[in-house]
């Protein structure tokens, strides 16, 4: 899960299995890849840069799922399946997981991945002094959370190897999608022998750590916006695995990632809302629904005293979230390209036992209104409650285009309704707007989240008060209360749903932040390559399918 402003079309039909896994490719019946002569390397163009290699450290997993596996895999058929775990199974309380760790299996470099591997990785990961930007997502295993805040060593994690092959796992209290969890690559192992090695340079460059995934990683720095996967010859499902050589290209400018398509030096490549529209009718144009809600977040810590008081206000927030309208954002902006939020959390994500999706029963009511006559009422009233004629305020946003439009766009609506009103526009590069956003440094942002599972707590809990991805310092005693609730006590799934139903009700009605727009991806790609896996949740690419014909 992670913050940063990224590039839908509505959807009549989703089902329950969308909200896993949507494999990319072409209609109809082929013939095996076997039974197909191969092209063993393919040119891809990338969603974002990647930060850094060490798990432990990670701003996010959007490719992480090609170099890394976990205890569990979502494979082609939506379905959550053995990886490096062959079998787990679980106490009749559903607090204790026992998993088998795959015998013969090994890091890129040939060392074996054990039960401990396992346990010196999570027990790293939570360790204070790592840092990591995902201490939650452990939340629920056994005294993670107090062993995160340096309360207990990382010893009484609930995590113990047993033998080298037996990995248990005990919780605090059950948790309901503790399996698709277990699919996600925060939790994959790591070669204690590689960390110690490289010290602080592990995961800088690809000849300081190693890979349990399908493919390892070549031709790569920190930030850098080229680099390769090459095959692991050492992966334990490697016969899987058809591609030698996958060169991976992130572009700044979309348009020169879609011009090199076009001239055929790329195989696939994401397009933009702008670019979307001219490809509506292509065969070549495929589609995936990611759960990733855009969001326009105020710095409630601020140390300016005067913007303290104003994103503190709930009216000035309301104010201004009435007077976006986000059917113009869908429609016209992203040229229907994206869909209308309902609430905080995403659509097609969750769904409870009568498949109803989490989204439709969400109550975002003013949140995702659009009511200028009611916006000017508010703004009015939270002037007037401040002392105040006017409110100048800086609007953070990336330099890509969609972003940059989307920032004139609520500052040209915001300023006409709201007498007084001023936004400033501050473009910075995704990487320095992110880093900014994770130290408090800026006023008001245009971000967004994705979520790591599919589950809605993936949007409510980070905006926890202590949460560390709660950027806008927003807090409410009653909200970390429920959500608490929800993943602390033994209720039953319709309880815990209610509760998440009614934390997601105070978070909008308290206007903790304004949800803009949810991303629906789209992509064009060579009619040859096939099997390409994109995930709605986590990781968002994997190419262990993979495979391109002649």
């Amino acid at each position: 899960m992670s913050f940063s402003l990224t590039r839908h079309k509505s959807v009549a039909v989703v089902a329950l299995a969308m909200t896993l896994l949507v494999t990319l490719s072409a209609c109809g019946s082929k013939p095996a890849a076997s039974q197909q002569k191969l092209v063993r390397t393919a040119n891809l163009s990338a969603n974002f840069v990647i930060p850094t290699l060490d798990i432990s450290k990670s701003r996010g997993f959007d490719q992480a799922g090609n170099m890394f596996d976990s205890l569990f895999y979502l494979n082609r058929e939506h379905k959550v399946v053995p990886a490096l775990a062959t079998k787990s199974t679980v106490s009749k309380d559903g607090k204790t997981y026992t998993f088998t760790i795959r015998k013969g299996a090994t890091f890129s470099n040939g060392d074996p991945i054990t039960a401990q591997s396992f346990v010196y990785s999570w027990q790293r990961s939570l360790k204070p002094s790592t840092k990591s930007l995902h201490p939650y997502i452990f939340k629920g295993i056994k005294n993670a959370m107090a062993v995160n805040a340096g309360k207990l060593p990382v010893s009484k994690l609930g995590v113990k190897a047993t033998d080298s092959h037996t990995f248990v796992v005990t919780l605090d209290h059950p948790i309901a999608y503790f399996n698709k969890l277990m699919t996600y690559q925060a939790f994959s192992p790591q070669d204690k022998k590689i960390v110690d090695k490289y010290g602080k340079d592990y995961g800088t460059t690809p000849d300081k750590v190693v890979f349990s995934g399908p493919y390892n990683m070549t031709k790569w720095k920190p930030q850098g916006t080229t680099w390769t996967f090459v095959k692991n010859n050492k992966y334990w499902d490697k016969d899987k695995v058809k591609m030698h050589k996958i060169n991976m290209f992130y572009e700044v400018d979309p348009q020169t990632s879609l011009n090199l398509y076009q001239a055929k030096k790329l195989d696939f490549t994401i397009l933009t809302s702008d670019q979307f529209k001219n490809f509506k009718h292509s065969h070549q144009l495929y589609t995936g629904p990611y759960s990733y809600m855009n969001y326009l977040i105020y710095n409630q810590g601020i140390k300016n005293t005067e913007l303290n008081k104003a994103f503190n206000n709930v009216n000035i927030r309301k104010a201004i979230s009435l007077t976006i309208d986000r059917k113009q954002i869908v429609n016209d902006l992203l040229n229907g390209s994206g869909l209308e939020p309902t609430g905080v959390v995403t659509r097609y994500l969750g769904y409870n036992a009568k498949n109803q999706d989490f989204a439709k029963l969400q109550a975002g009511g003013d949140s995702v209104r659009y009511d200028t006559t009611l916006a000017k009422s508010y703004w009015k009233k939270g002037l007037s409650q401040l002392h105040m004629k006017s409110l100048t305020f800086s609007l953070m946003t990336s330099t890509g285009d969609t972003s940059s439009k989307l920032a004139e766009l609520i500052k040209a609506n915001a300023e006409k309704q709201l007498p007084g009103l001023t936004i400033k526009l501050q473009n910075v590069p995704d990487q320095i707007a992110y880093q900014r956003s994770t130290e408090g440094q800026f006023e008001a942002y245009l971000g967004g989240r994705g979520a790591d599972i599919a589950d809605p707590i993936e949007f409510l809990e980070p905006m926890l008060s202590t949460n560390p991805q709660n950027y806008g310092a927003w807090k409410n005693k009653t909200y970390d209360k429920l959500i608490n609730d929800s993943t602390t006590d033994n209720l039953s799934a319709t309880d815990r749903w209610q509760k998440l139903l009614k934390a997601e009700k105070l978070l909008s009605d308290d206007q903790a932040l304004t949800p803009l727009y949810q991303n629906y991806n789209y992509y064009l790609k060579r009619s040859n390559l096939h099997g390409i896996t994109h995930n709605t949740t986590g990781a968002q690419w994997n190419y262990k399918y993979m495979y391109m014909t002649k």
